[in-house]
């Protein structure tokens, strides 16, 4: 089988944007003028340009036409989001940290904020991370994510749960304001497929997939 080096969504590609959820070959030197930043698991939101070589953020936007930004991710959420006007587009990285900072919340606001435009004017693909079926967590992870958070028991027994990272930041999408058609979702589980994903949950490695997105030219 061939492996492809990144997998696209529908709704993003009939718009006429570049853009990739990367897999296990992916390369930042396969996307021409990548900019890519130090991730911290936080929900720093910047705008791309200007850059600080030393900047460190979990979601960055763009207008400037011709420029991708991206992330790397091993089972943490990667969300792509554009303005469906083409005016704008960011890239979120969102762990159970980020998406307990309300990372994605804050990325749509900068975006609609930077097209003064509404949310429901804004699209949103969910690349690959791990699923409900892998990614098992304690109890303090379940209490710093409670508000949104989808979970479900644990083979293990009582305090370890299974977390749901596509429900609880579809959630988010949708209270930011996003229409629930224009939130695409696009692989599978990180963990499960070690043959297409890289996972750290799964290996341990530092091994990390590259996810971007360029701003169209007019």
């Amino acid at each position: 089988m061939t492996i492809p080096a990144f997998l696209r969504c529908d709704v993003l590609e009939d718009l006429g944007i570049e853009h990739g959820f990367g897999t296990r070959r992916s390369q930042a030197t396969e996307v021409p003028g990548l900019v890519l930043v130090t991730q911290v698991h936080g929900n720093t939101v910047l705008r791309v340009p200007p850059l600080d070589p030393k900047a460190e953020a979990d979601a960055l936007w763009t207008d400037e036409p011709g420029l991708a930004i991206g992330i790397r991710t091993a089972d943490c959420v990667p969300v792509l989001l554009a303005d469906s006007g083409r005016r704008a587009v960011a890239v979120v990285h969102a762990g159970w940290r980020g998406s307990a900072a309300k990372v994605c919340e804050r990325g749509v606001f900068e975006l609609a904020r930077a097209i003064q435009g509404e949310p429901a004017g804004i699209i949103a693909a969910i690349g690959p991370h791990i699923g409900p079926c892998c990614y098992e967590v304690d109890p303090p992870v379940r209490r710093a994510v409670a508000e949104d958070a989808v979970f479900s028991p644990s083979a293990r027994g009582p305090g370890h749960f299974m977390l749901d990272l596509f429900a609880l930041n579809r959630l988010q999408l949708l209270r930011a304001g996003l229409q629930p058609q224009n939130i695409q979702r696009v692989g599978g589980c990180s963990s499960c497929d070690s043959t297409l994903y890289a996972s750290y949950r799964r290996d341990g490695s530092g091994e990390r997939m590259v996810h971007f997105v360029r701003m169209s030219f007019p």
